[in-house]
């Protein structure tokens, strides 16, 4: 009894901390900046006929691609993530082992 107690707890407890780690932020001034970048070099859109939003796993039919060190130069805070530009621009930052969007910069 005292095991499923303390299972009831841990959940708890962990589920707030889960939550928060599904969103990615974006100091302001670096969306430009990430815009800038994707333009210089580049980057060309998955075509995305989903409607997608933060928490959301994305489809294995989208390539995701590592945030390069030139971005991570420029905007720390997305280390350790994978991204794809969406139709319209939207870059899409994804955590690279559940394929669950962080943060999406319109």
């Amino acid at each position: 009894m005292k095991a499923i107690a303390a299972g009831a707890m841990a959940a708890l407890l962990i589920g707030p901390a889960a939550a928060q780690e599904t969103k990615l932020t974006i100091e302001p001034g670096h969306a430009t900046v990430i815009h800038q970048y994707v333009t210089t070099e580049r980057v060309q859109p998955s075509v995305v006929k989903l409607h997608f939003e933060l928490g959301t796993a994305v489809p294995d039919s989208i390539k995701t691609t590592p945030v390069p060190l030139g971005m991570v130069a420029k905007v720390p805070e997305v280390r350790n993530y994978e991204y794809f530009v969406a139709d319209g621009g939207k870059v899409v930052f994804v955590e690279p082992y559940t394929r669950r969007i962080v943060q999406i910069v319109p």
